[in-house]
């Protein structure tokens, strides 16, 4: 019921966002007509520039629509961007287009037509008719979820994503990944995820079988291909585990595009001085516009995130830098304006600090309940000044200095005023 109640929430949502359109293509593989759905975001017409990660389901019916329910659920919320979902029609036929052989796990004549299919007229349609991103994800279920697995094998990869669910794996399965060569992922400029779950519904074979890729997988080390795997063993049937799988799925292939959250902070950035924090949030959105396609600003949420790094560290010698990355990234917030602000109140520069905090809280509504707060700044500076003492005043002499006029005549002695000749420690 739960389930069923799901797949209602996700109809109702892709009806709301978005639009999907039927479509068919000649296949010189199959040399017939082949058809699949495409789902478009509900961005994809209001924005000209912006492309869109693409996933292919090998499906066109009910896993189609739990993949566009995701998607659209996750966008909203932010964790992942707007996608393009197409699924390929392969309601009747299946067991031919992903059979594989059972002796060897290798294609079977159909299954390397299918595979042909997809990689030489799929993704070219798409990519050439479509505004897609680089970002391409392949996702299937059961004999599908074991098939996409052998697109791994491709000296030059086609897809970053690769979602088996439930994979109803070969027993050579496990020597065919080894066969793959997965460490070479580690020379290409990519970054690359490999998805796999588990249920109480898979047999006892398929269990091991899964258990053996998985410690082979884990033995691999490699630094840009990012497996995950899954096993929900509250599972009450196979729809419920294949229902969990994809929110699960997804926020590991789109893990650069969340927020930072605490686990990539205590990896990645905490032991990082303030410039290399800086320049790990730049590399992160810029990694994310080129991957996903997504030109979006950097959060100030993950601005926060690296906030202390940058204040306490080097004596807060940085946090100009990070100011004037703030204020060109949020021109009208007043946090560039703070952190450039403390960055001169730290120096004891205390007319500049007063001239950012001012303008910092000038950009603020009277209304904002951080207003208050913010304004402390500018007293506090105040104050400091006031308190500041005064450097001593030089007296200003008129007369050149000697090595400045030195054709001029030197002053005779009787010329010397008293003071001239008066010994400091005569005072």
């Amino acid at each position: 019921m739960k389930f069923l109640n799901t797949l209602i929430l996700f109809f109702i949502v892709c009806i709301s966002y978005g639009q999907t359109i039927e479509k068919q293509i000649n296949s010189t593989e199959f040399n017939k007509k082949r058809s699949f759905k495409i789902h478009l975001p509900k961005g994809y017409k209001n924005d000209t520039v912006k492309k869109f990660p693409l996933i292919i389901v090998l499906d066109n019916g009910y896993l189609f629509d739990l993949f566009v329910g995701n998607s659209t659920v996750f966008a909203q919320a932010d964790l992942a961007p707007e996608q393009i979902i197409v699924g390929l029609d392969t309601d009747y036929s299946i067991n031919q287009d992903v059979s594989t052989v059972t002796k060897n796990g290798d294609l079977t004549r159909n299954g390397r037509k299918f595979y042909n299919f997809i990689k030489k007229e799929i993704v070219p349609y798409l990519e050439a008719n479509l505004k897609t991103s680089p970002f391409l994800t392949i996702a299937g279920q059961g004999r599908a979820g074991n098939f996409i697995t052998h697109f791994l094998k491709e000296q030059k990869p086609i897809f970053n994503g690769y979602l088996a669910i439930s994979p109803s794996f070969n027993i050579n399965t496990p020597k065919l990944f080894s066969s793959y060569n997965l460490k070479r992922l580690d020379d290409i400029d990519n970054q690359f995820y490999l998805y796999l779950s588990n249920n109480n519904s898979s047999s006892k074979e398929e269990k091991e079988i899964g258990s053996l890729i998985q410690e082979g997988l884990n033995s691999l080390e490699t630094e840009r291909l990012h497996v995950k795997f899954d096993t929900f063993t509250d599972s009450q049937n196979l729809p419920t585990a294949i229902s969990a799988s994809i929110p699960y799925a997804f926020t590991h292939i789109f893990d650069l595009y969340g927020n930072i959250s605490k686990k990539e902070y205590e990896e990645k950035i905490k032991d990082l001085a303030p410039l290399e924090a800086i320049k790990y949030l730049e590399d992160k959105y810029l990694d994310m516009e080129y991957l996903f396609g997504t030109n979006m600003n950097v959060r100030i949420e993950d601005i926060y995130a690296i906030e202390s790094i940058v204040m306490d560290r080097q004596d807060g010698d940085y946090l100009r830098v990070l100011g004037d990355f703030t204020m060109i990234k949020h021109p009208n917030s007043p946090l560039g304006d703070y952190y450039v602000g403390m960055y001169h109140e730290l120096g004891k520069d205390y007319e500049k600090a007063d001239s950012y905090y001012k303008t910092g809280y000038g950009k603020m509504d009277p209304s904002d309940p951080n207003a208050d707060a913010f304004y402390k700044n500018i007293e506090r500076v105040a104050r400091l000044a006031l308190e500041q003492p005064k450097d001593e005043e030089i007296p200003f002499d008129d007369e050149p200095l000697e090595d400045e006029n030195p054709d001029e005549e030197a002053p005779s002695e009787d010329d010397e005023s008293p003071d001239d000749n008066e010994n400091p420690d005569d005072e």
